[in-house]
Order: structure tokens, then C-alpha cells, then sequence
């Protein structure tokens, strides 16, 4: 029986108006190619408007795990390095709780 692949959801969200914006990605790893993180991130803080501060966030759809990780302003995470850094930090974070669950049998 296949699994269907429901991707990993990325996500912005400003802190304040808890506004957000949020993207599906079937194949995450593309994400660990800089250029696509960063603007995958600036496309998502756009579509926010201003904002002070604001949070990423990465799901996994398959499982529903989810890490975020909060900015203290909206230009910070906008800043492409920073935003490529965070997505795959995130995402490694994710994937280290997806082998923890595959290797853990019995729950502890």
C-alpha cells in the first residue's frame, strides 16, 4: 500500500496579529538549496505586510511535527542568508524527530 507524500508546510507568522502566510512544499529538500529557502521566505513575509516580529515555522504533513523559530524582527528574516539558515535548521530538526520515531518502537 503506498503512502501519499503530504510535503512539509512552511510558515510565517507575524507575532502580533498572529497573521499567517504558509506554503507546501511536496519535496523539502529542494529547500536546502539557499536561493529557494531564502525566497520562499521572503515570498511568505511579502505576502504578510509589515510586521515587528515574526515567527518560521516548518510541519511535516505526514506526521503533523512541527519546530519554529522566532525572529525579533520581520527584516531580520528577511535577510537571505539568515532565512536559508533558519528553513534548513528547522527542517534538519524535523527530520531528526522523524528518525527518533522510526528508531523508538516503544515510545520512550
Amino acid at each position: 500500500m503506498a503512502v501519499e507524500n503530504r510535503g512539509y508546510t512552511l510558515s510565517a507568522t507575524e507575532r502580533k496579529t498572529q497573521v499567517t502566510a504558509e506554503k507546501v512544499f511536496l519535496k523539502p529538500m529542494s529547500l536546502y538549496i539557499s536561493g529557494i529557502a531564502s525566497k520562499a521566505v521572503a515570498e511568505l513575509v511579502d505576502s504578510l505586510g509589515p510586521a515587528e516580529a515574526c515567527t518560521l515555522t516548518v510541519t511535516n504533513n505526514n506526521n503533523g511535527i512541527s519546530v519554529d523559530r522566532n525572529f525579533s524582527t520581520q527584516t531580520l528574516l528577511t535577510t537571505p542568508a539568515v532565512a536559508a539558515d533558519a528553513v534548513k535548521e528547522l527542517i534538519n530538526i524535523v527530520r531528526g524527530y522523524d528518525e527518533e520515531e522510526d528508531n523508538n518502537v516503544c515510545g520512550w
